[in-house]
């Protein structure tokens, strides 16, 4: 199946762009198929609706802001976050009908960028604790366009037999290709993750690190918050905290923004941000590239035709379970008709 084939993932948060790219005014973005123009006012509160007036259909992004307000560049007309037309400069004295409307989308700003929801979101943009404390620092990463579908990025998060032949050139090691245990609890969107793995530390990894050694273990803790955000926080040996905040959003079948953050409880002085993110890009740059080489369709529903497995694949697929169930629990999906 593919994200869309399924109407409940419409009910979750998806960045769409940093926040800052709203300094110079209202931006269209594309989500589910569903066109919208999204603005800041200024209170700073971001707000987003469909991109199209109605009254003679002109794109809204096309327009500017005025006070909290998105004004159509065709006729003027003012339209407030609920997507209320307010203002009809050719009625001065008339307030404008409740039909004068567009429909309004979910939109909230967090971590530096616009998160935006077709419908009623069924869960809070994830909780990091750690971009709130000051003994850590958060490093902006990577907001870009991925060839591939959301659902073999989450396969992904979930598979550690990858590492030791994808990541190569940075911390895999082909001597070792069977991949540590891992404890797994569910949570009533996602997954939780606990392993400990032994990679290696190549010289771009001592300067990540601060760790001098040519091998360093990382504990692991994953959290997944379905179907599209993951939390990656290693600790190691030397007591630095890497925490890795990866998340994807659908443009269609087989494209994906994605947008990856770090947080760390070093300082600029011990490991220079550029250092943090030239690895964590060449890592990404290594599954990027083969991700893009996959298939968009991932078989997660009962009635589709399952892949080959290996019992390295049980935490993905439990990932995958839990997709389904999310699916079932929220209005499910029709099979199709067979003969």
């Amino acid at each position: 199946m593919k994200i869309a084939d399924a109407p409940v993932f419409r009910r979750f948060w998806y960045p769409a762009m940093p926040l800052a790219a709203l300094a110079d005014g209202p931006k269209p973005f594309a989500l589910f198929g569903e066109e919208m123009v999204i603005w800041q006012a200024p209170d700073g509160s971001v707000a987003a609706v469909r991109d199209e007036c109605c009254h003679r259909s002109a794109k809204l992004s096309l327009g500017w802001t005025q006070n909290s307000h998105i004004v159509c560049p065709y006729h003027g007309w003012q339209f407030d976050a609920s997507g209320q037309c307010r203002i009809i400069p050719q009625m001065p004295d008339q307030t404008p009908p409740e039909s004068a409307y567009v429909r309004p989308y979910f939109a909230q700003t967090r971590y530096g960028l616009v998160w935006v929801a077709v419908e009623q979101p069924l869960a809070p943009i994830p909780d990091l604790p750690e971009a709130d404390d000051p003994s850590y620092r958060l490093i902006q990463e990577f907001h870009e366009v991925w060839e591939m579908s959301l659902f073999r990025l989450v396969d992904n998060w979930f598979d550690l037999s990858h590492v030791a032949f994808v990541h190569q050139g940075t911390q895999g090691d082909t001597s070792r290709p069977v991949p540590p245990e891992e404890t797994i609890e569910e949570t009533e969107f996602g997954l939780t993750s606990y392993s400990e793995v032994l990679v290696a530390n190549r010289s771009e990894g001592k300067l990540y690190t601060g760790i001098e050694t040519d091998t360093t273990v990382r504990r692991r803790l994953v959290t997944w918050w379905g179907p599209n955000c993951r939390k990656l926080h290693i600790t190691y040996p030397n007591g630095l905290q890497h925490v890795i905040f990866t998340t994807a959003t659908p443009l269609d079948d087989k494209r994906i923004i994605f947008t990856q953050m770090c947080i760390r409880n070093d300082s600029e002085a011990d490991v220079p941000a550029a250092d943090a993110i030239a690895f964590d890009r060449k890592v990404t740059l290594e599954d990027k590239i083969i991700l893009e080489s996959t298939r968009a369709d991932v078989p997660i529903m009962p009635w589709e035709t399952p892949e080959q497995g290996m019992p390295a694949d049980r935490p993905a697929m439990r990932a995958r379970r839990k997709l389904r169930d999310i699916i079932e629990a929220h209005g499910g999906m029709q099979a199709p008709h067979t003969a």
